[in-house]
C-alpha cells in the first residue's frame, strides 16, 4: 500500500510540474514583464554592490594597512570613519576632475568632428580614387569593388553631419530621469554597504548556517574566496592599467600634435579594460577617424599605440594586474568570446575572471580526484595514447583495498587498456569469461 502511495505521488509530481512549465510557457510575457521590473527596481542596489565592491580596495588600504598601523585607542575609534571619507574623497575627487578636465574637451571634439565630416570623406574619397587610378592603370586591376566601397563610405559616414540629430540622441541619454537616479541612489547605497560591510557578512554568514546543509558551507565559502581573488583584484588592477594607458596616449597625441587626443584617449582607456580584444576595438576605429583626416595622422597614431600596448603588455599590465587570472591564451580569448556572444560588452569584461574562478575551481577538485585515485591516475595521465609501444609497455597494477570506491573504475580501465592493446596488435579481443 505503501509502495502504491509513494508512485501516486510521483506521478502526481511530475503531472504538477508539467502543468506549471505549460502555465510558464502560456504566460512568458507576463513573467518577462514582471522580472524587468524587479531588475530595474534592484537596478541601483546593483550598481550599489559593484561601486562598493570596487571601492573596498582603497578603503581596506587605508583602513587596515595605513591607520591600522596606529595603535591609539582615541584614533581607532575614528579609523573607520576617516578610511570611508578619504576613500570616497579621493575616489569621487578624482573622477570630479577628470570629468571637469576631459568634458569640455571631448564636448568641442564631437563638434568639431560632426562639422567637418564631409571634408574627411571628400579628402578620403580622393585619396582612394587616386590611389585606385594607379591601381587600374599601372597594373590593370578591377577596382569595382572599391568603388562600391567608396559609396558606402560617402552614403552612411556622411549622414554624422546632421548635428542636430547627434545633439537630440545625447540630450536624451544624458537628460534620462531614470539614470541620474539609479547612479545618485546606487552611490548613497554603496557608502552604506561598504560602512557596514562586517555587519552585512556576518547576517548572510547567520542565514547560510541556518538554512543551508553545514556541509555546504566550506565550498561556498571556498567558491567565495576564488571569486574575490579571481574577479575583485583583476578588475581594480584592470581599470588602474586601462586609466594609464588612457593617460599615455593622451600625452603622445599631444606631442605629436595628433587632432581628437582627448576622445581618441578616452576610447583607447574604456576599450583597454576588455581583455584581449580590447585594444583592437578601441584602436581601429581611432586609426580610421584619424584616416579620414590624414594618412600620415593615422601612420604616426598606429605607431604610438603600437609602442603603447607594448610597455602595456611587458611592463605595466603584468605590475598591476599580474598573474592574478591564471589562464593560458587560448583559455582567455575561449572565455571573451562566448562571455561576449553571450552578454555583450558586460560578457568581454566579467568573462575572463568569472571562467578563471570556474577554471581554478575545477582545477582544485580534479587535483583531488587525481590524489584520491593514487599512483595509477598519475600513470595513466604520463602515458602516451599515441605510441603502441608505450599502452603495450606500461600496465598500471591494480590496487583492489576492501571498501575503496575507485576498484570498479580500475578494474574497468584496465579492460579497456587490454582490448586496445589487441587492437593496436590487429587481434581479436579474447573471452576471459568475466561476466
Amino acid at each position: 500500500m505503501k509502495k502504491q502511495f509513494n508512485k501516486l505521488a510521483g506521478w502526481l509530481i511530475c503531472i504538477t510540474f508539467a502543468v506549471f512549465l505549460l502555465y510558464l510557457k502560456d504566460n512568458m510575457g507576463y513573467i518577462g514583464a514582471a522580472l524587468s521590473g524587479f531588475a530595474t527596481i534592484l537596478t541601483p542596489f546593483i550598481y550599489a554592490f559593484g561601486i562598493a565592491y570596487i571601492l573596498n580596495f582603497p578603503y581596506r588600504f587605508f583602513h587596515v594597512k595605513l591607520f591600522g598601523r596606529i595603535k591609539k585607542n582615541w584614533f581607532q575609534k575614528v579609523n573607520k570613519p576617516l578610511s570611508l571619507v578619504l576613500t570616497y574623497v579621493l575616489v569621487l575627487g578624482g573622477i570630479g576632475i577628470l570629468i571637469a578636465v576631459l568634458i569640455p574637451q571631448l564636448s568641442e571634439n564631437i563638434k568639431y568632428l560632426v562639422k567637418n565630416v564631409p571634408s574627411y570623406v571628400n579628402s578620403f574619397t580622393d585619396y582612394t580614387s587616386d590611389f585606385l587610378t594607379w591601381l587600374k592603370e599601372r597594373f590593370g586591376f578591377d577596382v569595382s569593388f572599391f568603388d562600391n566601397f567608396n559609396k558606402y563610405i560617402i552614403t552612411n559616414v556622411s549622414k554624422l553631419a546632421d548635428f542636430n540629430n547627434v545633439g537630440k540622441l545625447f540630450s536624451a541619454v544624458t537628460d534620462t530621469i531614470g539614470f541620474f537616479y539609479n547612479w545618485i541612489m546606487a552611490l548613497v547605497l554603496s557608502i552604506y554597504m561598504l560602512a557596514n560591510k562586517s555587519f552585512l557578512c556576518n547576517q548572510l554568514k547567520r542565514l547560510g548556517a541556518a538554512f543551508l546543509p553545514t556541509k555546504w558551507l566550506p565550498t561556498i565559502y571556498e567558491i567565495i574566496n576564488v571569486s574575490d581573488q579571481k574577479c575583485g583584484k583583476f578588475l581594480v588592477g584592470k581599470i588602474l592599467d586601462s586609466a594609464l594607458v588612457g593617460v599615455m596616449c593622451f600625452i603622445s597625441m599631444m606631442i605629436a600634435q595628433l587632432p581628437y587626443a582627448p576622445l581618441i584617449s578616452v576610447i583607447i582607456g574604456v576599450c583597454n579594460i576588455i581583455p584581449f580584444f580590447g585594444p583592437f576595438i578601441g584602436a581601429i576605429p581611432s586609426a580610421f577617424l584619424l584616416l579620414l583626416v590624414s594618412p600620415l595622422d593615422c601612420l604616426i597614431f598606429v605607431v604610438i599605440i603600437f609602442i603603447i600596448q607594448q610597455i602595456d603588455g611587458n611592463i605595466i599590465n603584468p605590475k598591476i594586474v599580474g598573474s592574478k587570472v591564471g589562464l593560458i591564451g587560448f583559455w582567455s580569448l575561449f572565455s571573451v568570446m562566448v562571455a561576449g556572444a553571450m552578454f555583450g560588452i558586460p560578457g568581454m569584461v566579467l568573462g575572463t575572471p568569472i571562467f578563471a574562478t570556474i577554471y581554478t575551481l575545477i582545477g582544485r577538485k580534479t587535483r583531488k580526484r587525481i590524489l584520491m585515485k593514487g599512483e595509477n591516475a598519475e600513470k595513466v595521465i604520463n602515458m602516451s595514447v599515441i605510441s603502441s609501444r608505450s599502452l603495450t609497455n606500461v600496465k598500471a597494477p591494480i590496487i583492489k583495498s576492501h571498501g575503496d570506491p575507485e576498484n570498479e573504475a580500475v578494474d574497468n580501465a584496465e579492460q579497456i587498456f587490454e582490448q586496445v592493446k589487441k587492437e593496436l596488435r590487429n587481434e581479436a579481443p579474447e573471452d576471459n569469461g568475466e561476466s
